[in-house]
């Protein structure tokens, strides 16, 4: 469980479960040090005595508040502070390797350990729009993370494996102003620290990419993030494989969280069926 105040000049990030503390001393860990060097990263709070605060099963980080000018992040904001992040030759704090399927497939424990009325809401879900059981489905994705953690393994990756961002979108992306008058050269700075690890630098390109390949995104604005970074991820052998995984990160994410979200259902089950058809034409929406 999650979430963000803000109240300038902080936001604060409550959450609370079993890995709930042991992550916030790590971004706290992790930002403090990103600070130091200088890198384009959001920063705790000053004047903060001690992070991360706790309060029962809460725990909670506050973060410097950051005014942004108005218009939406772009796919470009992203390179200098992904090539300045993936420049890093290590960091002081102990971080965890990138394993994505690991997260798949705890979402997928989450989806057959729902309680009774959420599991029968689940269950009529996946029958209407997929035509097939929950248990059905389960497993055809438990198999589809099976196939690509093999294909993972045999990817023959490019670049040095080493610090990365770990969801790296426009969401995650600020654009500072200063004062009320935004400026042309601010810095975009990388927020969301929690997926921060040990991995290939490969998988921070490839939400700007999925995003033009399957959200029918602007083709223009991810050349011009191509060209900023210096890498076109989809000329690569290893794409078709990060791009499978990536959309099993976008099924698995709400398939234990779909009670009362008909929207989500709606979006989740389009993208189930052009995944079960291997269509790769289908264009996906946004999460609503």
């Amino acid at each position: 469980m999650n979430a963000v105040f803000v109240a300038p000049p902080f936001v604060i990030r409550l959450a609370a479960g079993s890995h709930a503390a042991a992550l916030a001393r790590r971004v706290v860990s992790v930002a403090a040090c990103l600070e130091r060097l200088g890198m384009p990263t959001v920063r705790l709070a000053s004047g903060v005595a001690s992070q991360p605060i706790f309060s029962g099963d809460w725990v909670a980080t506050v973060w410097q508040h950051v005014l942004t000018i108005s218009d939406e992040p772009k796919p470009v904001d992203l390179a200098a502070p992904l090539r300045a992040l993936h420049n890093l030759d290590q960091l002081d704090v102990a971080l965890p390797h990138w394993s994505p399927i690991e997260k798949f497939r705890r979402r997928l424990d989450a989806a057959e350990a729902l309680p009774p009325e959420e599991a029968a809401e689940l269950e009529q879900w996946s029958r209407t729009e997929l035509g097939i059981g929950a248990a059905g489905l389960l497993r055809d994705l438990r198999l589809r993370c099976d196939k690509a953690e093999e294909d993972l393994d045999r990817v023959p990756w490019r670049l040095p494996r080493g610090l990365i961002h770990g969801d790296a979108h426009t969401g995650n992306i600020l654009r500072p102003a200063v004062g009320r008058i935004a400026v042309a050269r601010a810095e975009p700075l990388l927020c969301d620290l929690d997926g921060l690890c040990i991995g290939p630098p490969e998988w921070d390109l490839v939400p700007t990419a999925h995003g033009a390949t399957r959200f029918g995104r602007s083709p223009s604005d991810y050349q011009e993030f191509v060209d900023a970074y210096g890498v076109d991820i989809t000329a690569w052998t290893g794409w078709p494989v990060l791009r499978r995984v990536r959309e099993l990160q976008l099924v698995t994410s709400t398939i234990d969280t779909l009670a009362g979200r008909p929207d989500v259902a709606r979006e989740l089950a389009h993208r189930l069926r052009s995944l079960i058809l291997d269509d790769l034409e289908a264009t996906w929406s946004r999460y609503r």
